[in-house]
């Protein structure tokens, strides 16, 4: 099996038979045990994930115990690897059930599997809100589970400063997406300047927003019509869960 060391017993000499054998049976038996053992920790770690079903999105699976909102740690979310803005990742994924695909559930949602869109929300003093929806626009269902990487970009797709803070205060849920479903994540940023903004007041003004699905390398683009952006780029951003509709 990959990932398994292989241990071979090397034949004693002839002169030492009267002193081997036992010392031998004891380290076979030892094998066999370490062997044993490490058979039921591997099957203590294996999940299992629901099939797909017939609804354009299902929820499969729960996280929980995670902080109410952590900050994404300061690399790209350029999937070319070009110097990009802070904070904005690649797509945080928390997968659940098991590896890649099987007989019996469908593939994890691919970058090339899906479509981006934004919808905005109700604003309110200060925040403005919009749902990030992922859609499968393949022929198959997919899964998929956690938080999107963003990117803010403006003219001609120049880099705006992006911070990303995951709000955990929602379990992350493994969904499945039949051709069709959406799933969508909320999102909360608000237009008050604060520190880290331009002196004059003006916050940018995105044109566009990379989106990488989680546990992807490359991404999408939807366009931004939703305004400035205050505080440094600062996004906050739910989990994905089943639906196209803003979460609550």
């Amino acid at each position: 099996m990959p990932g398994r060391s292989r241990l071979v017993l090397q034949q004693p000499p002839i002169r030492q038979h009267l002193e081997i054998p036992m010392a031998v049976h004891h380290a076979r038996s030892a094998l066999a045990a370490l062997a044993l053992g490490a058979t039921v920790t591997v099957s203590g770690c294996t999940g299992s994930a629901a099939s797909a079903s017939n609804s354009p999105a299902s929820v499969d699976g729960t996280d929980s115990g995670s902080p109410a909102s952590s900050r994404t740690p300061g690399s790209s979310g350029d999937p070319t690897g070009a110097p990009g803005a802070r904070n904005a990742p690649e797509g945080d994924g928390e997968r659940t059930g098991g590896s890649d695909g099987g007989a019996d559930r469908p593939r994890w949602c691919g970058t090339d599997a899906l479509s981006v869109s934004l919808r905005p929300g109700q604003p309110a003093a200060g925040n403005r809100y919009a749902a990030l929806v992922l859609t499968n626009s393949s022929s198959a269902a997919c899964r998929t589970q956690g938080w999107p990487g963003l990117q803010l970009t403006g003219e001609n797709g120049g880099k705006i400063p992006t911070e990303v803070v995951r709000d955990r205060s929602v379990p992350s849920r493994q969904i499945t997406l039949s051709p069709g479903g959406h799933a969508s994540a909320r999102l909360h940023w608000t237009v008050v300047p604060g520190e880290g903004d331009p002196d004059d007041g003006r916050c940018p003004e995105p044109k566009a927003v990379r989106v990488i699905p989680p546990d992807q390398r490359t991404a999408r683009t939807a366009a931004w019509k939703l305004g400035e952006v205050c505080g440094a780029g600062e996004l906050d951003v739910r989990p994905l869960l089943p639906g196209a509709e803003l979460p609550e």
